[in-house]
């Protein structure tokens, strides 16, 4: 109801103007319409991002193991120590494979935005500078055996960074 109203009001305001007027208020009016839609299309892309990696996050949580409270009072000598120490390195890998999946998460996502960029035009200093930090990053980082998906983004990841390099004439 509120935009009809709006309407009206535009076209009482229009009705005024000149055409020359009228031209020049209805392509600011679409300018900023275009603004606005660019931004909320933007929005979306980055809710869609946060809940995919979300969902990533919710795949590779460690599951909670039940402890039995016997088995670390038993008479042996540093079984309760084994058993913190043995917990605590599990939680740390746990917290370390979620860390690296969701950079290499992040690190695929800017390079598809850079190369989808490279191929519309020049890129800016700051995707070039973001190219050699994500590829400095890629190179250090290793295949581990920690999950195939953190394997397959990374793999993905290099792919986009030698076409972004490729297009942009880095190599």
């Amino acid at each position: 109801m509120a935009e009809n109203e709006e309407i009206e009001e535009l076209k009482k305001e229009l009705s005024k103007l000149n055409p020359e007027a009228k031209i020049k208020r209805l392509k600011e009016l679409e300018e900023k319409r275009k603004s606005e839609i660019s931004k909320i299309e933007e929005l979306i892309k980055d809710s869609e991002k946060e809940i995919k990696a979300e969902k990533v996050a919710e795949e590779i949580r460690p599951k909670q193991a039940s402890i039995d409270i016997q088995k670390l009072f038993e008479e042996e000598a540093g079984q309760l120590e084994r058993t913190v120490k043995s917990n605590i390195r599990g939680r740390a890998n746990a917290t370390g494979d979620y860390a690296s999946l969701k950079q290499a998460y992040s690190d695929y996502s800017k390079l598809s935005d850079i190369a989808y960029a490279s191929m519309m035009g020049q890129l800016s200093s700051a995707q070039l500078e973001a190219i050699d930090v994500i590829g400095e990053r890629l190179d250090r980082s290793k295949y581990k055996p920690v999950s195939q998906e953190v394997a397959n983004v990374l793999v993905a990841s290099r792919a986009a960074l030698y076409k972004i390099k490729k297009y942009a004439g880095l190599e």
